[in-house]
């Protein structure tokens, strides 16, 4: 007759996460005669708290000897900080957005509320405002959220006073300061510029109205990358 004392499934080694600013309880649990963890120095209980990764291993010795060991696999993680935006805009309808999350975690992002998906690439993107939503996928909280905003220029512009397209300028150019703009006419004449907190231009040149046609830009993007386009003012 053979008898066999097992430590069972529950001694199985384990992975666990280890969220940033926490603190873990590795417990190997109760019943043994004897604890030795592989830490520095050694410690003799059936729990200890760690607070940094690594591989932690306990050996035991049951009650009729046996001596098992069990690892704890500890695996950091931890929720976002903070994102920074690679911008591709300017593009019509192809207008896409990276996102590079900053901290220690695994994550997934979600556009605006929208389903969580592992690719921080988002493609198709109309000029507009954007929330992005980054979450860790091993549960380490809060989920950061951030705005960023994808830019396009107007096709064209109505200067008649009248309170609406009065000027030609960029939505959302103000959340933008870096980027500077400026217009010529067909001629390549320069005529003005300005930069993201400006109301844009009115269609003037040294208090004169210049004539409906055809103008054209040159926008420096932050990343010295050149836009360059034409618009229509129509008066």
């Amino acid at each position: 007759q053979l008898i066999v004392h097992s430590f069972g499934q529950d001694f199985a080694d384990e992975e666990i996460v280890l969220c940033d600013d926490e603190t873990l309880t590795l417990n190997a649990g109760a019943g043994y005669t004897s604890y030795t963890w592989n830490t520095t120095p050694p410690v003799n209980s059936q729990a200890i708290n760690v607070d940094e990764p690594g591989t932690y291993t306990v050996t035991v010795t049951n009650t009729f000897d046996c001596e098992g060991s069990k690892t704890f696999t500890v695996l950091q993680s931890g929720r976002a900080t903070g994102a920074d935006f690679e911008i591709n805009d300017f593009m019509g309808g192809a207008n896409s957005v990276t996102v590079i999350p900053q901290g220690l975690g695994t994550y997934e992002y979600s556009l605006n509320g929208g389903p969580y998906q592992d690719n921080p690439v988002f493609t198709g993107l109309e000029a507009g405002e954007y929330t992005i939503y980054i979450r860790d996928t091993n549960g380490c909280g809060p989920v950061y959220s951030d705005t960023f905003y994808v830019l396009d220029y107007p096709k064209y512009f109505t200067p008649n006073d009248d309170g609406t397209h009065d000027t030609w300028r960029i939505r959302f150019m103000d959340r933008r300061p870096g980027i500077r703009v400026s217009i010529f006419d067909r001629y390549g004449k320069f005529i003005t510029n300005f930069r993201g907190g400006s109301i844009g231009w009115d269609g003037t040149l040294n208090g004169k109205k210049l004539p409906s046609t055809d103008y054209w830009f040159i926008i420096t993007l932050e990343n010295g990358r050149e836009v360059k386009g034409h618009f229509a003012m129509i008066r």
